[in-house]
């Protein structure tokens, strides 16, 4: 019965280490070249420049639907998954709500788990304030939220209204994510490319 219980406990060590070293190990790098290919064929296709000019996104929580728009006008619409909660305004860490409101693409990263990942500006300077008013999160908090917003940047993702919300791969068959919106990795492929920094990115109930 020991050897039986030693082999567990060191299954379980196994398990904890390999955990801890697939989250410090860097996720591998796509095929930019083929990434790249395909981004220009897609313009190409639709007679747009490559990179877009004035790309914005529409994200309707509702229709389960994004669309990426070029100058105003409607480039693709794409199918999406939300957070496990998806119904409302996220307003804390934890309860898995997909944000409503007026975002910017605010960073870019290759993700381990997600494939690539588009970051969003939440929470922006109406969540914070909000939050402040609410009692969630301290004038410091909200200060340094409101300052990252003006200057272009992320805001900190570590306070209790949550953060880290983003658009990524990892498929729509379900609402799955912990508030992120989910698109298939053939459609993030081409977002990533097509849409940079700064890009705004609408979210409608």
């Amino acid at each position: 019965m020991r050897w039986v219980i030693r082999l567990l406990v060191l299954a379980a060590i196994g398990l904890i280490l390999y955990a801890g070293w697939r989250r410090l190990t860097p996720a591998p790098p796509p095929d930019w070249a083929r990434l790249e290919a395909k981004a220009r064929a897609f313009c190409t296709e639709r007679g747009l420049p490559y990179p877009l000019q004035h790309p914005s996104i529409r994200i309707e929580k509702g229709a389960r639907r994004l669309t990426l728009l070029e100058q105003g006008a409607v480039v693709a619409q794409f199918p999406i998954a939300l957070g496990s909660a998806p119904s409302g305004h996220k307003q804390r860490e934890g309860d898995r709500k997909t944000p409503e409101g007026d975002y910017f693409v605010c960073e870019k990263h290759v993700s381990r788990r997600f494939y690539l990942f588009l970051g969003l500006s939440y929470p922006n300077a109406r969540d914070a304030q909000a939050g402040y008013r609410a009692g969630r999160i301290t004038q410091a908090q909200l200060q340094a939220i409101e300052s990252a917003i003006r200057a272009g940047k992320c805001p900190p993702w570590d306070t209790p209204l949550g953060g880290a919300i983003g658009i990524h791969g990892g498929g729509t068959a379900r609402d799955w994510t912990l508030g992120c919106i989910a698109v298939d990795d053939a459609h993030i492929e081409l977002l990533y490319m097509l849409v940079p920094v700064g890009c705004p990115v609408q979210i409608t109930p």
